[in-house]
């Protein structure tokens, strides 16, 4: 994973394992809406330019506070009756693939901050290709990972953002609900 907050959230959830995805999120839009309603509340912050605090800095009681307020946004979308552990462990799985797959197939990333203005810079066919080799390598030992990965196209056109799966390889579980090539 190329992220810091990606990284984190997926550690968080690295003690407490579930193996399938709850049946309440096997559709696709639906994952996409929880992804995408829980993204603010977990990377909300204090940087001025990107309005994110980087995960890996918060405290005990704001890592908490975060969890329990994304655990309570999933209700309407995660139904089963699960512990709260495992429903935050849900959470954080199924954001880290999506969020992480959604910045790949996106046609720039942040280069950097220069006089207080962010710097893009084009994502590469071959950096795409790279980061999938992991993103589908990670998929293999974790379904819940892999169910936000096939989610990041429909969350790319649910926040009305394009995307490119050029270089992408072909058997990607990211290709499975698109037809984008």
């Amino acid at each position: 994973m190329s992220d810091s907050n990606m990284i984190t959230a997926y550690s968080w959830a690295a003690g407490l394992f579930q193996q399938e995805l709850p049946s309440s999120l096997s559709d696709i839009q639906k994952r996409a809406k929880l992804v995408n309603e829980i993204n603010t509340p977990l990377v909300k912050g204090e940087n001025q330019l990107a309005n994110t605090k980087m995960l890996t800095g918060l405290d005990a009681t704001e890592r908490d506070s975060r969890l329990n307020e994304i655990a309570q946004i999933s209700t309407p979308y995660l139904t089963e009756q699960i512990s709260d552990k495992l429903r935050k462990n849900i959470l954080l799985r199924l954001w880290t693939g999506c969020m992480e797959a959604a910045k790949a197939i996106r046609f720039t990333s942040v280069a950097g901050i220069r006089d207080g203005a962010i710097i893009e810079a084009p994502i590469s066919v071959e950096y795409r290709r790279s980061v999938f080799n992991l993103i589908d390598l990670l998929f293999i030992t974790d379904l819940i990972y892999g169910s936000g990965v096939e989610s990041a196209p429909a969350y790319k056109k649910l926040v009305k953002e394009h995307y490119s799966l050029n270089g992408v390889p072909s058997n990607s579980i990211i290709r499975k609900y698109t037809k984008n090539t």
